[in-house]
């Protein structure tokens, strides 16, 4: 701590804010500091995606949580604009003007964060409580970490008076949890002229901490392609008292023993290979067998097979779908008149959902369906039409089929350099995501995107994202702050 040198900052920042207008000289502990505190109070603001069954809300309101960043950004001299794609939905978007030599990038955070269960939180999950040097909170690591940091660096930046290469974009935006239609995706459709790049750097990727800090860093430069379909299997009602042969729950249940077997066939895009090489490489590696790692990343068929019987890899490695939701029946003594199954699919970029369930239906031996595709109307409409007792896939979600970005750009280079250079006994990979984010609708446009995971996780706080108790290091979120400023030095040059 350097306070003795100005004891009237000291006083100011024991405060609970500092006057606008105020300047400081360059201190990493304020200024990591001043992060913790921002992501506290983003925590703060409820922005639950859809809102808290009982909340009494009709709609999220990001828009709240972002007027609160444009007037921090505000005190350190940064103007932003936030636009709405509906009412409470904003988008916040700022810009640290450089030299413009080289296009801007994009830091791209969302603030919406998905429910609680108030019930299994041992802290109040929208109090951004400090606990056993963990910031709790619901988004503290999904994804108000992010913003928090990626504000604070346009603020940092700000205060040197240093000028980039190029601008820094700042856009912190809705309805990632959802669907991305009054976020990102209507950013890019109705204002791209304010938030078009040369590259993208988001959420999607990780830093793992070790014995002697980060152990590992994945870049997501690829992510799978979420989409949900509906297995319909019609039934014939009547009075339970009465049964008759065909029950659609025992159909359900015959076919879903059918489809459990089924798989697609194992395949490696380029990312995925080369984060196999990376590992196979990682101290860690030897768990699994550096040379099965590599055996599997050179495409020993064999090798990645069994790679595959760890649920984790099986996903890297090929295209998976899985039920997750049945609804059937309409009381206790009507028998069903139909069962609906939701399968939820991930796929590897450049595989096809029409083919995935052509297989899935083969393989249940159904040889004629009626696929339905479209939202809950039209497959309404086909219920109250439909003649005959036809089986019939619905497919309610078609996902953004975005292509992989490319690991011999500038942006990549500059963050496996500042991983190493920060910690250079790290293993440093690219990465698939299995989730799903808003990268995907700037992937579309050819913009080369990137994940980041900022601020590090440990084994005790990694698996809390949407589920409870989820924190943050205190640490880490310094620790996040110091990445993203040395990766902003190294793509400014």
């Amino acid at each position: 701590m350097r306070w003795a040198v100005f004891p009237a900052v000291a006083l100011l920042l024991s405060c609970e804010a500092l006057p606008r207008g105020t300047a400081l000289a360059p201190d990493a502990d304020r200024e990591g500091q001043e992060a913790v505190d921002l992501l506290r109070e983003l925590i703060r603001f409820d922005t639950i995606n859809p809102p808290q069954p009982g909340s009494g809300k009709a709609h999220v309101d990001e828009t709240a949580l972002l007027r609160h960043v444009k007037s921090v950004l505000a005190a350190d001299g940064i103007p932003s604009e936030i636009f709405e794609s509906a009412p409470g939905r904003g988008n916040l978007v700022a810009r640290l003007k450089g030299s413009g030599a080289k296009r801007p990038v994009l830091l791209m955070a969302h603030v919406d964060v998905v429910n609680v269960d108030r019930s299994q939180w041992e802290v109040d999950p929208m109090s951004g409580a400090l606990k056993d040097g963990f910031i709790w909170g619901r988004g503290a690591l999904d994804d108000k970490d992010d913003a928090a940091v990626f504000t604070q660096l346009l603020r940092v930046q700000k205060r040197s008076g240093k000028t980039l290469s190029r601008d820094l974009i700042l856009m912190l935006n809705a309805d990632e949890e959802s669907s991305g239609h009054f976020g990102a995706r209507w950013m890019a459709e109705h204002h791209w002229d304010q938030i078009e790049c040369e590259f993208v750097l988001s959420e999607g990727g990780s830093s793992l901490l070790g014995d002697g800090g980060v152990a590992q860093y994945g870049f997501e430069t690829a992510e799978k392609v979420y989409n949900d379909f509906r297995l319909f299997i019609p039934g014939e009602s009547g009075h339970s008292s009465v049964p008759v042969q065909r029950n659609a729950v025992y159909d359900a249940g015959r076919l879903l023993a059918k489809i459990e077997s089924y798989q697609t066939p194992i395949r490696l895009i380029e990312t995925t290979r080369a984060s196999l090489e990376g590992l196979a490489t990682a101290p860690r590696g030897v768990a699994w067998g550096q040379e099965f790692l590599k055996k599997a990343a050179e495409g020993d068929v064999e090798a990645a097979t069994r790679l595959a019987q760890n649920p984790r890899f099986n996903a890297q490695l090929r295209s998976t779908f899985v039920p997750t939701m049945v609804k059937g029946g309409i009381r206790e003594n009507v028998l069903p008149p139909d069962v609906e199954i939701n399968f939820n699919a991930r796929l590897l970029p450049g595989d096809s959902i029409d083919e995935l369930i052509r297989g899935v239906m083969a393989h249940a031996g159904i040889a004629t369906y009626q696929l339905v595709e479209g939202g809950e109307a039209e497959v309404e409409k086909w219920k109250r039409e439909r003649k005959g007792p036809d089986v019939a896939v619905f497919l309610v979600d078609r996902g953004v089929d975005a292509p992989a970005s490319p690991l011999d750009t500038d942006l990549y280079r500059a963050l496996v350099v500042t991983a190493r250079r920060i910690s250079p006994a790290a293993v440093v990979i690219p990465r698939m995501s299995t989730g799903a984010t808003d990268l995907r609708f700037f992937r579309l446009r050819g913009v080369p995107c990137y994940g980041i995971s900022p601020c590090p996780v440990g084994e005790v706080e990694e698996s809390t994202p949407h589920h409870h108790n989820e924190r943050v290091r205190v640490d880490s979120v310094k620790m996040g702050l110091r990445f993203v400023k040395e990766l902003a030095a190294e793509i400014g040059r």
